[in-house]
């Protein structure tokens, strides 16, 4: 199919391109004001769909598209309930996602997620993180994972199917922190969080609604919530 002419984007492609752009941007900007390391795999999840939608003009491919607000509320709560659950069976013994926060934050360039809680006193530390997060880094994630390789993985096979090897694509990157945190909080960390929460819990989601929306917003509200609690 040919890529629909710029011009007649609907408001759905207009969106990606511009929160692609600010999101990159933001990156660089980041990165200098709060001395953090640059996101480059950030960036390489947003080019990656931004491209494919300069190319067919399609922003749906990549999850972005608008849903029923009943859908995602209900696909929200469900989700949000599942990180709830996740966090209480495994958090308060392991401290599995709390060790990983702090060995992020004592580096001396801190990820530019994070950054903002060692450079910012709170109420702005929080605020920081939470837009930013939300607008570039976990959107990042959201985008490339949950939203271009679900969608291209579902137009070749079943949903189950793809859900799951989108999910064990998505433990592949996550495996770096494994390699600096004890042998059992880098399992929790890969099975738990990467694997089932994010990767089988974000897929199910975005599939059950064929957008990024509900896992976006649950995955930040719920980094957001945990950081104001532990930190």
């Amino acid at each position: 199919m040919p890529p629909k002419d710029a011009s007649i984007w609907g408001p759905a492609e207009k969106l990606l391109v511009l929160w692609s752009a600010v999101a990159l941007a933001s990156t660089g900007l980041v990165t200098t004001l709060l001395s953090a390391s640059f996101p480059i795999l950030t960036v390489v999840w947003i080019g990656v769909p931004l491209v494919s939608v300069l190319s067919t003009g399609d922003a749906s491919r990549s999850g972005i598209r608008p849903i029923a607000w009943r859908l995602f509320l209900q696909t929200t709560a469900i989700y949000v309930s599942l990180l709830l659950l996740a966090t209480v069976l495994v958090e308060p013994w392991s401290h599995t996602y709390e060790g990983l926060l702090r060995l992020a934050l004592d580096r001396p360039s801190p990820d530019t997620t994070f950054a903002w809680l060692v450079r910012l006193n709170r109420p702005w530390s929080l605020t920081g993180m939470a837009i930013y997060s939300g607008l570039t880094t976990l959107f990042a994630e959201e985008l490339f994972f949950r939203g271009w390789l679900l969608g291209v993985l579902r137009r070749r096979m079943n949903a189950f199917k793809a859900v799951l090897i989108q999910s064990l694509l998505f433990v592949l990157p996550n495996l770096i922190a494994v390699c600096f945190v004890p042998l059992l909080q880098g399992t929790l960390y890969a099975i738990v969080y990467s694997w089932l929460v994010v990767g089988i819990g974000g897929g199910w989601a975005a599939s059950r609604t064929q957008s990024i929306w509900p896992s976006l917003v649950s995955l930040t509200a719920g980094n957001l919530v945990f950081c104001a609690i532990v930190l």
